[in-house]
């Protein structure tokens, strides 16, 4: 029995190394400028884009513009320092990223920042940042 002990230690070992979870996405920074944000913008398609900031609303329901709609809305707005793009988590790419970048500084957006909702309703503040484009004002 005592010739076995180490073999079943070493086994129960390996056994609870192996149920230990492990971390294995990268934690990205968490967004907390909503206040500085002259722009918040909810992306869920090409045609369907929610303005967050200003809020933007159609009686109790918060309005829905196509990509074209928002940069007529953006282009109204005084301040042109931080556009903020939140995405789904399906949909990050970098060509839809391209796309936002290019429409936002041809309106004069000095910083864009895209984050990740996972759902909706989730607060602005603490979301996870996906990417920056820009410097940050000093």
């Amino acid at each position: 029995m005592t010739t076995q002990l180490p073999g079943l230690l070493l086994g129960l070992l390996l056994l609870t190394a192996c149920a230990t979870p492990q971390q294995t996405d990268v934690v990205a920074s968490r967004f907390n400028e909503e206040g500085n944000a002259d722009i918040v913008i909810r992306h869920y398609s090409r045609e369907v884009n929610r303005v967050l900031k200003p809020l933007q609303m159609d009686g109790p329901y918060i309005s829905t513009f196509d990509r074209g709609s928002v940069l007529d809305f953006a282009k109204q707005q005084s301040g042109r320092e931080l556009a903020v793009v939140i995405l789904l988590r399906s949909n990050t790419s970098e060509e839809l990223k391209q796309s936002w970048i290019k429409i936002l500084k041809e309106v004069g957006y000095k910083r864009i920042v895209f984050l990740r909702a996972d759902k909706p309703g989730q607060k602005i503040n603490g979301l996870p940042v996906l990417n920056s484009f820009g410097s940050k004002a000093i």
